[in-house]
């Protein structure tokens, strides 16, 4: 996920999350929540039927909040969660994941990642990672 300026931020006071995604359609789209060098809060919307590309983050953690809709995250080292409104998991530093949007509603999520570092490797993409197959290939950003 692209590093995040604090002055591209939504910020403190704006509007319910839900408002924002209800604003912004089904996707794909991506709004800065909040941002500090410690960490980043993005917001972001995807279609039925999106998967991102398989991708690590060699020195941060990212954690996934599900606002809306639901999705499959593969994440290396764990079983594949199926994932709906207020359900969270993690991506620990360095572990393999990709996220796949199931059919019906656009899937709305909020993702906080740590450290908000703006460096050329922060994001690894793995299109043939393992966690890649054949009949769920990744099409889209990565997105953290």
């Amino acid at each position: 996920m692209p590093y995040v300026a604090p002055h591209e931020v939504v910020g403190p006071g704006g509007a319910p999350l839900e408002e924002i995604a209800a604003r912004l359609g089904s996707g794909p789209w991506r709004q800065p929540i909040a941002a500090s060098p410690a960490m980043r809060a993005v917001l972001w919307g995807w279609p039925a039927g999106f998967a991102t590309v398989p991708h690590l983050h060699p020195r941060a953690n990212e954690l996934f909040l599900v606002v809306s809709g639901r999705a499959a995250f593969g994440i290396e080292g764990q079983p594949e969660q199926v994932l709906g409104p207020g359900c969270v998991t993690v991506a620990p530093s360095g572990a393999e994941h990709v996220i796949r949007v199931l059919e019906g509603d656009p899937f709305v999520m909020l993702i906080v990642l740590g450290p908000n570092e703006d460096l050329p490797d922060e994001t690894v993409e793995r299109p043939g990672g393992m966690l890649h197959t054949a009949d769920q290939p990744g099409r889209g950003p990565t997105g953290r």
